[in-house]
This record gives structure tokens, C-alpha cells and sequence, in this order.
């Protein structure tokens, strides 16, 4: 049997490849471009994040509600329930001026939901801290009556008053609990800080059928001479009984101390009883609804006290007064 020829062996050649280069991936053109986008936003997002942590550190400390007080709102009105108060036991006058008009819609920490002048803005978070401490001290003293006084001092605002708003933001906050409930009531016929101080007595005679044996004053700290320097001294009323409990807005406080002093603080020096001049002009437009009050009525022992304004503006009252002896 004839024997088979093996077939001819091919020789082939491998070239030798470097194993780096022959794994390493070709880029893309898509690789590239994600490279350079992150070149260009790096150092945006590296400002943008400087910049907020200096506005973070730096910015003004918010006014915080004090510790006993919820932000829950008290929502079962129809049943709510409120401890009952013998009203003649009540020795403590607990007073907040209104300045702005809380309208009742909306949350009150939300400017939005005022009616405030321009230069009012940024203080409602002031407004609230004031509500709110007034409510902790009469938490605090079960023989005290809290005020918020103020009139339907704005047109615009329609016919609330700032003491109105005051309550209403109080309630909507949660904030009048049954064992204060029946002890927070309003005063709406202040038209300045004079008379927010003399009406509140008077309301709080009203309701009481008594004069206060002490009043703590809750706002804005930079409001404060205003109130111990000339309001006392037009009252004769003695300092020793009085407590100013004073809360600015956030910020720099000199520029609405300055303001303070040119356009109230000197006006009541020269008129301590605010019956002429600027003061007056005041009054009468803040009334845009010709209110009137009728404490003179119904507290008949302060009825001169209240329509006194001498020919010296200066001049003080010399007349009887129920707190003084």
C-alpha cells in the first residue's frame, strides 16, 4: 500500500505587540467632552458653595418663639375649652402695641399675610416674638391680663385692628391654650404708644373692675426710653411698678434707634400728651373710621385725664389718678 506524502508545513509569522498598547481603549470623542464640562463647572460649583456658606455664617440670627410655646393651630374651635377666670382676682396688666395688621388668612410668620408698611418690612418675625412672650409671661402669672392694643389704624387694611390681628395670630399659632384662653384680650382704640399705654388701663379696669398694681410693656427694645422717660411721666405712673420687656428685629438696630428718637421720642418731649403738631396730624390719620372710645365712661375716676392737653405742652397732670396715693 503506497505510503501518503505529508502536506507542506505553512510558516507564520506573529508580530510581536506591546500588551500596553494593544489593551489600551481608544477615547472617545463623548469622554473628552464629559472631561472638559467637568473642568468648567468644578470651579463654579466650588464658588457657589463658598458663597452659600458665607451667607450661611454670616447671616442675621432669626428670632426664635419661645420654648413653652407649640406652632400647633388649635383647629376644633367649635369645641374648644378654656379654663374659667375670676376676673377681679386679676392684678397684672400684660401689654403688646399693635403695629402692623395681621388680616387672617395665611400663616402669620408670612408677610404676606399683613397688611404693614413699607418700612415694616422684615419686622413681622419681631411682631410674633412679642405675641408670642407676652403669652409665656401670662402662662407664667395666673393673676395677669394680656392686651394687644391697637386700633383699625390703616384704610387699606380695611376694618381690622392691629389689636384684632394681634389675637388672631396668636390663635392661629396655637398659642391660646385653655389655661390663657379666657385671659388674652384686645384694646382697639390705640392710635400711638401714648395711648396704648393709657387705654389699656382703662380696658383693663373694664374687664377687671380694677386699675393694675403693675404693667409689663412687651416690644421693640429701641422703643423702650420712649415709654420709662415720658409715658411714665404723663401717667405719673411709678416706675417701680412698670417692666419694659424689649425685642428688636434681627440687625443692625442704630438706624430704627435714630429714627425713634427724631420722629417719636422727641416729638412726645416737647408734647407729652401728643395734642398738637406732628403727634396730633398722627392721631387723626390713623382713624380713617372717626373711632371713638368711651372710656371715659366707663372708667369716670381718669374722664378729665383723658381730654387733658394744657397750653403748656409740657405741662403735668395734676389731677387725682387711681395708682397714685
Amino acid at each position: 500500500m503506497p505510503s501518503r506524502t505529508p502536506p507542506p508545513m505553512v510558516r507564520i509569522n506573529i508580530p510581536t505587540v506591546n500588551l500596553s498598547e494593544a489593551w489600551a481603549p481608544t477615547p472617545l470623542r463623548k469622554h473628552r467632552l464629559g472631561t472638559r464640562l467637568v473642568r468648567l463647572y468644578l470651579p463654579c460649583l466650588l464658588i457657589f458653595s463658598l458663597v452659600l456658606n458665607i451667607f450661611f455664617f454670616t447671616r442675621p440670627v432669626p428670632l426664635l418663639r419661645p420654648s413653652s410655646l407649640s406652632s400647633t393651630r388649635a383647629d376644633d374651635r367649635a369645641h374648644r375649652e378654656y379654663d374659667s377666670v375670676d376676673f377681679k382676682r386679676l392684678t397684672d396688666l400684660v401689654l403688646v402695641p399693635g403695629h402692623g395688621v395681621y388680616l387672617g388668612d395665611g400663616l402669620p410668620l408670612n408677610e404676606a399675610s399683613w397688611y404693614l408698611l413699607d418700612e415694616q418690612r422684615g419686622e413681622v418675625g419681631a411682631f410674633m416674638a412679642h405675641i408670642a412672650k407676652a403669652v409665656e409671661i401670662v402662662k407664667e402669672h395666673d393673676q395677669s391680663l394680656l392686651l394687644f392694643s391697637g386700633g383699625k389704624t390703616r384704610i387699606e387694611a380695611g376694618a381690622y385692628s392691629e389689636a384684632q390681628g394681634y389675637w388672631a395670630a396668636a390663635d392661629r399659632m396655637g398659642w391660646l391654650t385653655k389655661d390663657v384662653y379666657r385671659r388674652v384680650a384686645t384694646e382697639e382704640f390705640a392710635r400711638d404708644s401714648y395711648e396704648n399705654v393709657v387705654f389699656s388701663i382703662a380696658r383693663f379696669h373694664e374687664i377687671t373692675g380694677n386699675y393694675p398694681d403693675r404693667i409689663t410693656v412687651v416690644g421693640f427694645d429701641f422703643k423702650k426710653d420712649r415709654f420709662l422717660d415720658l409715658h411714665l411721666r404723663a401717667l405719673r405712673y411709678p416706675k417701680i411698678r412698670f417692666n419694659y420687656v424689649g425685642i428688636n428685629p434681627p440687625g443692625d438696630s442704630a438706624p430704627l434707634l435714630k429714627a425713634e428718637r427724631r420722629d417719636a421720642y422727641e416729638l412726645f418731649a416737647k408734647d407729652l400728651y401728643g395734642c398738637s403738631g406732628k403727634l396730633a396730624e398722627k392721631r387723626m390719620s390713623r382713624n380713617p373710621f372717626m373711632m371713638n372710645h368711651g372710656y371715659a365712661k366707663s372708667c369716670p375716676e381718669m374722664s378729665s385725664f383723658f381730654d387733658y392737653c394744657p397750653a403748656n405742652p409740657t405741662a403735668v397732670y395734676d389731677g387725682a389718678l387711681p395708682w397714685v396715693n
